[in-house]
């Protein structure tokens, strides 16, 4: 019988004719069972039944046809089950595919013929369950108005609820839902529900009645789990008065401590804690309270712990939705059981306590409970009383609890929940987690082989300290520079600090944290001077810890317009005297000028997804106004950080990772078009000068080539015009269009240099240009192709990837050009070149020729034309 045992009414599109006939041939003629096989027979006679007669194979034909047998079969008390089983089937099938003004009309007579055939004598299963798909799909097309014409088909539905068989039992239970689905928001959905709660007291009283028979009770006890399995999926639907009372009986059969039944009252509590209804929260509060108190950590069942958990959070999120305040006054119940559940050993239902955790604090813990809890510790503290725990506190308590070596097993699980806690409770964590940072913190100290968790430790410490602050934070954990022995300091937090500190105040930093630098240079110095180089050398890296945290004291701060200022001092001398922390600190004046410049032009991205909570608070306080009055005063201090930045980088012989001349850009982007001028004409200045006295010395090689030569004096000038170069290209985010005049004539002729040190940084000067300067290069293209080619015979082989740079950038230009001809001509002159680079012995010259060969075939290769694709080939060719 499986191959027509469908919950669905139709699980089979019509055939491309869309004759239904050969629809039902072509789902079940391929089956094996003897039920598909027969139902195939009567469609078959009926189809051929109705060619005879001439009339359209239509759904309507078929309809009329099988209500006809089947009215005339059913009165007859010898018809063979199997034919009122086909056409049963059939109807069922059929009824979806015919208009509903037609059903209306037809209604009576299709639900009188389907009573009959459902109370048969002799019906199999299958008759029964294609009945009742005809019933439910009366129920769910016809008029909803009155529940006197409703009632009987209802009713005999619902006698099916509780039937022996399983598969007519589910279809009941599944055509149940579908009918309270249709249902919701007309008159007749109360008389329905009401119909299922009596239904359900009455088997209630049979099973629990203290004058029944056993066999009785028996039997009642089992019809009352049927009706629980119907509960399951229709309890939602229902009016939330009949709700109400359902969920009432289920307290008191969660008190009976019956698997059986405990497993489907859950069953059904998680759908309606899910789905998006009108529920009694009181009555459902209750029903979790009840099971929160029952959960158990000596619960073997891993499944019914791990549905718990799930159900508990779910559950009190719902009541929240529905009732705040009663929500949060069972939340340390409920947080109890999560404790319980979290401390089983069972890894899936570890991990869905872990879950219920984080998702219950963040969905029930608020900022009016928070608040609670910290206007009671202050009130206590001023009125010297103790008052019982707030909710908050309770709760709080519980979460620290987690850290107990009791669930030393799960600590990983508990570090999570902890860090959810801490994420919520913001600054406030003061008041409430102090007690549990400072048991972190002695986690620490736990040998490694005991501890395997240390990463989500530091993890969990990151999340306290990006709550309450630096501030705040070292007030509770310090660093303890203080101690006599610097083996003493914890060191370990400093990695923490750098990469959780954001959102931070600056004058924290330049009061407190400079401070202590201080204070360490002077202990190093003295150190040395006792002759105990190790400790000095340590309380120097301490000093460069400290300096490390700038950065992120740069990240979001709160303070920048206010105390920017006050730090410039120390920055600058630093910048001056302290070669170590240069880099520091070009990457925090970096930080601090890219973020707000971000947040001014709107281009924040703020993706709640992958940004921590600390970092969404901290971003929440800049504005576009708040980042321009940040901006304003970075704008201010860059005449002295420019004056002093280009001294450093024109004095120092290296420039790790170019953080002086990136810093140097972003000081040129948001200062004043004057000082911005004023420093790149003193550049240029001094770059001509140097370059006259490098023609002049060369002009003297060459004169007196018998004569001692020179080197060390044209390396030394060769150097200088580099750095000065550096120095120009650097400013040119603030640079004005006759400035990058002016900065192209220098380079045109250092591109034919005869020193090849200078080819390389003109190449590199002007790619880069090329690279920022859209306009210029739109501006310059015809003189720039040309220059391209004039200076080819003087090229020196050092630059040549620092060509190809400017060459792809050229072709990127030219690749948006519509003349196709004159593609073609400038792709041409540049081709061979590029082609013989790909030859080239060093690795980054092969791989940019390559990456222009790839612009230039991504260009041919986007035309339709397939001869653009053969005019590349032949360009290729010959230059390969």
């Amino acid at each position: 019988m499986e191959g027509i045992d469908m919950e669905g009414p139709d699980l089979f599109p019509d055939s491309m004719g869309g004759d239904f006939c050969d629809s039902i041939l072509a789902h079940f003629s391929k089956s094996d069972q003897e039920d598909s096989q027969r139902l195939c027979a009567t469609i078959g006679s009926m189809s051929q039944e109705l060619r005879e007669q001439n009339l359209p194979l239509t759904p309507i034909a078929y309809f009329g046809a099988t209500c006809s047998s089947l009215d005339r079969l059913s009165s007859q008390p010898d018809s063979p089950p199997h034919v009122i089983q086909s056409l049963t089937t059939i109807l069922s099938l059929l009824l979806p595919r015919i208009h509903v003004a037609v059903l209306k009309k037809k209604g009576d007579f299709v639900s009188t013929t389907a009573l009959t055939v459902l109370r048969l004598n002799s019906v199999t299963e299958v008759t029964q369950t294609s009945g009742l798909k005809c019933l439910a799909h009366l129920l769910i097309t016809g008029e909803k108005v009155n529940w006197s014409d409703l009632s009987q088909n209802y009713g005999v539905m619902l006698g099916y609820l509780t039937d022996s068989r399983p598969k007519v039992r589910r279809q009941s239970h599944v055509c149940l839902r579908g009918v309270l689905q249709s249902f919701r928001g007309t008159p007749v959905l109360a008389p329905a529900s009401e119909a299922i709660t009596n239904l359900f007291e009455r088997f209630l009283l049979l099973a629990g009645g203290s004058n029944t028979n056993s066999n009785e009770g028996s039997k009642g006890a089992q019809e009352v789990l049927y009706v629980l399995d119907a509960l399951k999926d229709s309890l939602p639907l229902m009016s939330m008065k009949c709700g109400t009372t359902i969920l009432k009986y289920y307290k008191t059969l969660l008190e009976l401590r019956q698997p059986l039944v405990t497993r489907r009252v859950t069953d059904s509590l998680n759908l309606v804690c899910t789905y998006p209804n009108e529920v009694s929260a009181e009555t459902l509060l209750e029903l979790l309270s009840s099971l929160a108190l029952s959960v158990s950590a000596n619960e073997t069942s891993a499944v019914s712990m791990t549905f718990n958990a799930r159900l508990l959070s779910s559950g009190m999120i719902k009541v929240y939705s529905l009732n705040r305040q009663l929500c949060v006054i069972k939340l340390p119940i409920v947080f109890s059981a999560l404790k319980d559940i979290l401390g089983s050993e069972h890894e899936e239902a570890i991990f869905a306590a872990t879950e219920a955790f984080k998702n219950t604090i963040n969905g029930c813990v608020d900022e009016g409970l928070i608040k609670q809890g910290v206007d009671q510790i202050i009130n206590s503290i001023s009125d010297d009383r103790k008052a019982g725990p707030t909710i908050i506190e309770k709760v709080c308590a519980t979460i620290e609890s987690l850290l107990d070596y009791h669930y030393g097993a799960v600590w990983d699980m508990a570090f999570q929940v902890v860090s959810a806690m801490f994420d919520k409770l913001g600054y406030y964590s003061s008041y409430f987690m102090k007690g549990t940072l400072k048991n972190l913190a002695e986690m620490q100290r736990l040998p490694d082989e005991d501890f395997p968790y240390r990463k989500q430790l530091h993890e969990c410490v990151g999340s306290a300290l990006g709550a309450l602050g630096p501030e705040t934070f070292l007030g509770i954990l310090p660093l303890n520079l203080e101690a006599n022995d610097l083996s003493d300091v914890n060191v370990w937090l400093f990695p923490i600090l750098k990469q959780h500190i954001v959102g931070a105040n600056l004058s924290f930093f330049s009061e407190t944290l400079l401070g202590l630098i201080g204070e360490m240079g002077q202990r190093s110095r003295k150190l040395e001077l006792q002759g105990k180089i190790f400790s000095s050398r340590s309380a120097d890296a301490l000093v460069y810890s400290l300096w490390s945290l700038l950065p992120s004291f740069c990240n979001y701060p709160l303070d920048t317009a206010k105390s920017f200022k006050d730090l410039l001092r120390p920055l600058c001398t630093a910048l001056h005297e302290e070669r170590d922390v240069r880099g520091i600190i070009c990457s925090s004046l970096q930080i601090l000028i890219q973020q707000n410049k971000k947040i001014k032009e709107g281009k924040d991205d703020l993706d709640g997804s992958d940004i921590s909570p600390a970092r969404q608070r901290a971003m929440s306080h800049y504005t576009p106004e708040i980042a321009g009055d940040n901006l304003n005063v970075l704008t201010a201090s860059a005449p002295q950080l420019l004056s002093l930045l280009s001294g450093i980088f024109m004095e120092s012989t290296v420039d790790e990772g170019g953080f002086l001349r990136s810093t140097i850009g972003e000081l040129a982007s948001i200062a004043h078009e004057n000082v911005v001028r004023t420093l790149f004409k003193k550049t240029m200045h001094r770059l001509l000068k140097v370059t006259q006295e490098a023609g002049l010395a060369e002009a003297s090689r060459n004169n007196n080539s018998m004569q001692v030569d020179d080197s060390s004096t044209e390396s030394s000038l060769s150097l200088e015009r580099v750095r000065l170069f550096d120095l120009a290209v650097s400013l040119l985010p603030g640079l004005d269009e006759p400035a990058l005049d002016v900065l192209f004539s220098a380079i045109k002729p250092a591109l034919q240099d005869v020193d090849g040190l200078i080819q390389k940084k003109a190449y590199k000067v002007l790619s880069i240009i090329l690279r920022n300067q859209e306009g210029f290069l739109s501006a310059k293209l015809e003189e720039l192709l040309k220059l391209m080619i004039e200076v080819l015979p003087s090229f020196h082989f050092s630059a040549k990837r620092q060509r190809l740079d400017c060459l792809y950038h050229l072709i990127v230009h030219v690749s948006k050009d519509d003349s196709e001809q004159r593609r073609h001509e400038i792709l041409s002159s540049f081709l061979t070149e590029i082609i013989l680079a790909l030859k080239e012995a060093n690795k980054k010259t092969r791989n940019r020729a390559y990456e222009v060969l790839v612009q230039i075939g991504r260009e041919y290769g986007d035309e339709d034309d397939s001869g653009q694709r053969e005019d590349l080939f032949n360009m290729v060719w010959p230059a390969w």
